[in-house]
């Protein structure tokens, strides 16, 4: 009489140990672009893939469980996640390489992975560090009216700005026609609001906010203060 076939059977057979084989690659409940890969001998999905990847990870039914399928497939799963993560951060905001490299490590992603995603985007477009920086400087002249040099790099390096392109950017910022012109309106009525006697605590508040010192200056002139003595 033939043996009676169980589930514990069918493996793949490598010298002396048994191999899981790869059973089912079931649809996916919520997706059915996704499968879940079902394993022999083991009670739940190994792995929830893109169906397209199923070629690339070399992935079928039957095909051997082995140590080196799982560490491929756990790599791409994990390449995915952290790529997936940095395209949710810059949909969110502009964003350096150096700010992605950052968030994902703190994300607990391998440093490895992250330099892989970090230079797949950077070499796919959608890391410029150039544009970011620009990006930035455009909103802080904005929001921020007035600001010196010095206030405007040291802002831009804390948003994730190399150092380098934070004092250029820094730079356009302190000399942006409409960001000293709005910088001056701002000023001015400040010091007005708060009339003669406490003028200059306001000058030094303006002051400790990073506005730059001439356009302070500039604005007391033209309340009526003397600057000059």
């Amino acid at each position: 009489m033939p043996a009676k076939r169980t589930r514990a059977s069918k493996v793949a057979v490598h010298g002396k140990r048994a191999t899981p084989l790869v059973e089912a690659l079931a649809p996916d409940s919520k997706d059915p672009r996704w499968v879940r890969v079902l394993v022999t001998d083991v009670a739940r999905a190994v792995a929830r893939l893109p169906r397209e990847a199923l070629t690339e990870m070399r992935l079928d039914v039957g095909t051997a469980w082995t140590p080196a399928t799982a560490k491929r497939v756990q790599d791409f799963v994990v390449h995915r996640q952290a790529r997936e993560a940095a395209l949710g951060l810059l949909a969110k905001s502009s964003q350096s390489a150096g700010s992605i490299k950052q968030k994902l490590t703190a994300r607990k992603f391998d440093a490895a992975i992250v330099a892989k995603v970090t230079d797949e985007l950077t070499e796919d477009g959608w890391l410029n560090d150039d544009r970011h920086a620009e990006d930035r400087a455009g909103s802080l002249a904005a929001k921020r009216p007035g600001l010196s040099e010095e206030a405007a790099a040291g802002l831009l390096e804390a948003q994730g700005v190399d150092r380098t392109r934070a004092r250029r950017q820094g730079l356009r910022v302190s000399v942006d026609a409409a960001s000293r012109s709005s910088g001056l309106d701002l000023a001015r009525r400040a010091i007005r609001a708060r009339g003669k006697k406490s003028a200059y605590a306001v000058a030094t508040m303006l002051a400790r906010r990073g506005v730059d010192e001439a356009l302070i200056m500039d604005a007391l002139s033209k309340e009526g203060f003397d600057v000059e003595s």
